[in-house]
């Protein structure tokens, strides 16, 4: 996840190294910029001077340039030997072998610290700052030199340091986010939130940062038990859904953060807008089912399933969920409809192992049964009956397992299972050669 974020934002950011061969490489000297930040300082306390849009615009500038101290040539996984060609050497280097045998290198300057795994530039760190908050201090200048500028003769100019300071905090953000100061980085993405929502940007939805500005607020609250966060992390993702980001997919993860603060009600609810959107992806016919199920709503659930196979009667794993609810309701009649459905749905697709499973289940259950009464049976002619139904039982269920083996190639629990029914009912029946088959493949898993 960390090297997919890295990846997106570095390419949203357009974070590109300034030097190129032949050119000259100008580095901010840190004691004039200290300068700089210090005049300006006193000019924002001048009545006469603060009252200037040029002044705030000019200070939004400069603490720009206090941010890319020790930035100005540095990109992610920059190697040791490009930051020397720049940065000159080090005044000393820190080497640490990690457990996993990953070697770090700390390259540590005046001003900052440079973190390299495997020759690579992980993340930096800052020594003794200027500022705590430069992107910060900008921001508020550049919205003070809105304020001021009457006339607008500066908004051009401003746009452009709100754009600047747009690429610097998703540098930032994504440096924070590899140093594990999530809230740091949740706080730099949701800054971008921030200048997007000025009328200077209306229009522009950064998707990319709605989407990490939830997927942080999430991994804070997972690591702290916050709801709050969870909620926010629901808002985030509810905004890119209303921007069609991100497909079935978006409503899925709501629908997680939703049962992660325990609210069952409104995951299913979120589930059935994400169907309504998208009443053919399977995957979200499944959500919903699921939810039906673990929430104990069979009946709801087989009214709503029943509304899906009628839309979609081409869709086998529609009959398949609506059979899963079927089972649910534990009554004679339902198990047979259950039969029928699933049956239906191993028509309309024979290539889904799970519908051959649960459908060779459910005949292993009913065999079971008989066989079980037939123990108990003190008549001997209701006995032999009832042990003649649980070897038909049997009997159906057996190819329709094995078929269930067959086809699935990336299920191994539920394969598992399936060899040990199967080993059961071959047990049961005294098929030597065929539960021992079984056996041997179980084992060899």
């Amino acid at each position: 996840m960390r090297k997919f974020i890295t990846l997106v934002i570095i390419a949203t950011a357009v974070i590109s190294m300034n030097a190129q061969e032949g050119s000259t490489v100008v580095l901010l000297n840190p004691n004039a910029v200290q300068k700089k930040v210090e005049k300006s300082d006193a000019e924002v306390q001048d009545p006469k001077k603060n009252s200037k849009a040029a002044t705030w615009l000019k200070r939004g500038d400069l603490y720009q340039d206090v941010f890319n101290i020790g930035l100005e040539q540095v990109q992610e996984g920059i190697d040791t030997k490009m930051l020397t060609l720049f940065y000159k050497q080090p005044q000393s280097i820190e080497n640490e072998t990690m457990e996993d045998g990953t070697l770090k290198e700390t390259y540590i300057y005046e001003n900052m610290k440079y973190v390299f795994v495997n020759g690579a530039l992980q993340h930096w760190e800052r020594i003794n700052p200027i500022s705590e908050d430069p992107l910060r201090v900008s921001i508020d200048a550049y919205k003070k030199t809105l304020e001021l500028d009457d006339n607008g003769k500066l908004t051009t100019k401003v746009k452009e340091g709100f754009t600047s300071v747009k690429a610097s905090l998703k540098r930032q953000g994504v440096n924070d986010y590899y140093t594990e100061d999530y809230e740091g980085a949740l706080g730099s993405f949701e800054d971008v939130l921030e200048i997007n929502q000025l009328d200077l940007f209306a229009g522009e939805v950064d998707t990319v940062m709605i989407q990490y500005a939830g997927i942080i607020s999430r991994e804070i609250a997972s690591k702290t038990d916050n709801d709050e966060l969870y909620k926010k992390s629901i808002g985030y993702y509810k905004q890119l859904a209303a921007a069609d980001f991100g497909g079935p997919n978006t409503y899925l993860q709501i629908k997680m953060d939703y049962l992660n603060i325990g609210d069952s009600v409104s995951a299913l609810e979120i589930v059935k807008e994400a169907y309504a959107k998208y009443p053919d992806t399977v995957n979200v016919i499944a959500n919903v089912a699921d939810l039906y199920i673990q929430m104990h709503l069979i009946d709801e659930g087989i009214a709503f399933m029943e509304s899906v196979v009628e839309k979609s009667p081409d869709i086998a794993e529609a009959y398949y969920w609506l059979g899963r609810m079927l089972i649910n309701k534990e009554e004679i009649e339902a198990v047979d409809q259950a039969i029928e459905v699933y049956t239906k749905a191993s028509e309309i697709d024979p290539t889904i192992y799970y519908i051959y499973y649960d459908l060779g289940y459910i005949y292993y259950l009913q065999g079971a049964d008989f066989f079980e009464r037939s123990n108990e049976e003190q008549d001997e002619g209701i006995r032999d009956q009832l042990i003649k139904l649980g070897k038909e039982k049997y009997d159906t269920a057996i190819p329709i397992l094995e078929k269930a083996y067959e086809l699935n190639l990336d299920n191994q629990s539920v394969k598992y299972e399936t060899l040990d029914l199967l080993q059961r009912i071959y047990y049961k029946e005294e098929m030597t050669e065929q539960y021992e088959r079984v056996k041997a493949l179980k084992e060899n898993m």
